[in-house]
């Protein structure tokens, strides 16, 4: 019997997963590291009221990811915010965008003002690079 409780003791304490294997990182941690880190190789004009803006429309994980960024973050010494827009007219308080899946239909108007002023297009939708996009996320194996 006490062997048996041993045993049972000895297999509750180990961990649910193998010794060899690795944590993955979450999808949207990685993206929200990635697109946080292209905003640091862009070089900017001056950036209103010294704030960086990223904006998301739907992309609700990646907005919470990217809002760690900015509680303690100073992107190119400046305030780094992290804004969810509802409307493609929005667009023009950013510095960069992300576009998801659900966003496809705002992405024509994004891509507009793209063209109107300096914004940086981030998305995960391989599609949209051959539209206006400037970089695509894209996850392999």
């Amino acid at each position: 019997m006490r062997r048996f409780l041993f045993l049972l003791i000895l297999l509750l304490g180990l961990p649910n997963k193998s010794f060899g294997e690795e944590q993955a990182f979450p999808e949207y941690a990685m993206k929200a590291a990635f697109i946080y880190n292209f905003t640091l190789f862009t070089q900017w004009p001056e950036l209103p009221n010294n704030t960086l803006q990223i904006c998301t429309f739907r992309a609700h994980q990646i907005k919470d990811e990217l809002e760690l960024y900015a509680a303690s973050k100073k992107p190119h010494q400046a305030n780094l915010v992290i804004t969810k827009i509802d409307r493609s007219d929005d667009i023009g308080l950013c510095q960069a965008v992300f576009l998801s899946e659900e966003d496809l239909p705002q992405a024509p108007a994004v891509f507009v003002a793209a063209k109107e002023k300096p914004l940086l297009v981030i998305t995960d939708v391989s599609d949209l690079i051959n539209k206006g996009a400037m970089i695509v996320i894209k996850i392999e194996n």
